[in-house]
C-alpha cells in the first residue's frame, strides 16, 4: 500500500507539470500557423502584440533591416505602433520573425503571443492589420482574409481573421476512444466468460464515464497545454485511476462470476485499453 501511494504521488506530480510555467528554455513550444487569403502581391507579414518599442537606435543595432540571410525587414517596422500593437519581433526577448512556409502560408514556431495582430506591409510601405485575435490552442491556426478589401489606402482592423479548431479531428478522436475502448473492454468480457445482459451495460456505462473524463482531459493537454508529453502524463495517472476504481467496482458489482475474475478481467481491459489509447495518441498525433 505504502508503494502504491509513493507511485500515485509521482504520477501527480509528473501530470501536473505541464501546467507549471518554468524559466527553463525546455518541453515543447507553443506554434502558431497563418494563412493569408485575398492577395496577390507581394508583402511581409508580421505579428502585432502590445508592448513598448526600444529606441530605434537600439533596435536597428539588435535588429539589422538586412540579416544575414539576405532578408530586408521593412523600415516601417522600427517606428510602427497601433493602439499600442508593436512588432511582436522587437519586444519578445527571442525576437523570432514568422517563416514563410509556403505561398501565404506562415509559421511562428517558438511562442508567439496568445493576442495579438497581423500586419501587412506593401513594396511601397502601404500596409493592412488585421482585428485583434486571442487564439486558446496551444498550437494554432489562423486564417487571415482579405477577399475584397480595397488594399489601394491603408487599412487598420480589415478583413476578417479567425481561430480554426480542429473540429473534424477532435471528432475522431472522442468517437475513436470511447467506441473503440468500450469494444475492447466488452471483447474481453466476452472472452472472460461473461453472458448476461447486466453484466455488458454496467462495463458500459462504467467506461462511458471513465473515457468521456479521460478524454476530456487528454484533450486539454493534447490541444491547449503540453501536447505528447502532457498527454502522456494525463494517460499514465488517468489509465492507473480508472484501474483502481474499476477493480473496486466490478469486485463489488460484476457478479456474474467470481470476484476474483472480476479483478483479473478489470487488469486484462485495462492493459489493452491502455495500448489502444496510446496506438490512438500516435496515429492523430499530427492531425
Amino acid at each position: 500500500m505504502k508503494k502504491l501511494t509513493i507511485f500515485l504521488l509521482i504520477l501527480s506530480t509528473i501530470c501536473l507539470f505541464p501546467f507549471l510555467t518554468a524559466n527553463a528554455d525546455v518541453g515543447p513550444k507553443r506554434t502558431l500557423d497563418i494563412e493569408v487569403i485575398g492577395i496577390e502581391e507581394p508583402y511581409f507579414l508580421e505579428i502585432l502584440e502590445q508592448g513598448t518599442l526600444a529606441p530605434i537606435e537600439e533596435l536597428e543595432t539588435t535588429y539589422p533591416n538586412e540579416n544575414e540571410e539576405g532578408e530586408i525587414f521593412p523600415e516601417l517596422l522600427y517606428t510602427f505602433t497601433e493602439n499600442g500593437y508593436v512588432s511582436s519581433s522587437f519586444v519578445r526577448p527571442w525576437g523570432y520573425f514568422p517563416t514563410k512556409t509556403s505561398e501565404n502560408n506562415y509559421r511562428h514556431s517558438y511562442n508567439p503571443p496568445s493576442t495579438f495582430k497581423l500586419i501587412l506591409i506593401f513594396e511601397d510601405d502601404s500596409y493592412v492589420t488585421s482585428k485583434p485575435i486571442t487564439t486558446s490552442l496551444f498550437n494554432s491556426k489562423v486564417t487571415f482574409d482579405l477577399s475584397g478589401v480595397n488594399l489601394d489606402i491603408v487599412i487598420s482592423n480589415a478583413g476578417t481573421i479567425e481561430e480554426n479548431l480542429p473540429i473534424q479531428t477532435m471528432t475522431m478522436e472522442l468517437i475513436l476512444r470511447i467506441i473503440g475502448t468500450i469494444l475492447i473492454e466488452l471483447i474481453v468480457l466476452f472472452l472472460f466468460g461473461y453472458a448476461k445482459k447486466k453484466s455488458y451495460l454496467f462495463v458500459t456505462y462504467i467506461n462511458l464515464i471513465t473515457q468521456v473524463t479521460l478524454t476530456g482531459f487528454m484533450f486539454m493537454m493534447k490541444y491547449y497545454y503540453a501536447p505528447f508529453f502532457g498527454e502522456i502524463a494525463v494517460l499514465a495517472i488517468g489509465e492507473l485511476l480508472i484501474f483502481t476504481i474499476e477493480i473496486i467496482l466490478f469486485r463489488h458489482y460484476l457478479t456474474e462470476k467470481s470476484k476474483n475474475r472480476a479483478m483479473l478481467y478489470a487488469l486484462i481491459a485495462n492493459f489493452f485499453s491502455l495500448i489502444a489509447s496510446f496506438s490512438i495518441m500516435i496515429l492523430l498525433m499530427n492531425m
